[in-house]
């Protein structure tokens, strides 16, 4: 009889250790995914700004080959576009991401760039010579 209660004992405490180990291992991979969709964030982030100065990028090219911007003005403003991507990447460099200071800080450069390039799009000066 004892040999029966020794292992209806070992059974229920097998038993007790499938029940909890399952609810333990999700809790501890919710910890780490808590992180892991952080860092998806940040990359989103960085994603969006690539993007926009892509599109920016765009839009400058598309200013000099209809001649709406002067030679000069394309100069300034690619020059102008280029140091706002190498903060970008120097921000992605630091290896955390950007974060929301430095993501608001890139956003009103950004906001700042395209509305010198639309006021330079729209002036009226056209002299760029091919």
């Amino acid at each position: 009889m004892t040999k029966l209660k020794t292992i209806a004992t070992a059974v229920v405490a097998i038993a007790g250790l499938a029940a909890i180990t399952p609810a333990f291992a999700a809790g501890q991979h919710d910890r780490y995914d808590r992180y892991d969709r952080r860092e998806d964030v940040r990359d989103y982030r960085d994603n969006r700004v690539d993007a926009r100065i892509e599109r920016l990028e765009d839009r400058l090219d598309m200013g000099r080959r209809s001649g709406r911007l002067t030679r000069s003005e394309f100069g300034r403003l690619s020059s102008e576009l280029n140091g706002i991507e190498r903060l970008s990447n120097q921000y992605e460099r630091s290896g955390r991401g950007i974060d929301r200071q430095e993501m608001a800080n890139l956003s009103y450069r950004l906001d700042r760039f395209e509305q010198k390039l639309h006021w330079e799009r729209n002036d009226r000066d056209t002299a760029w010579r091919r």
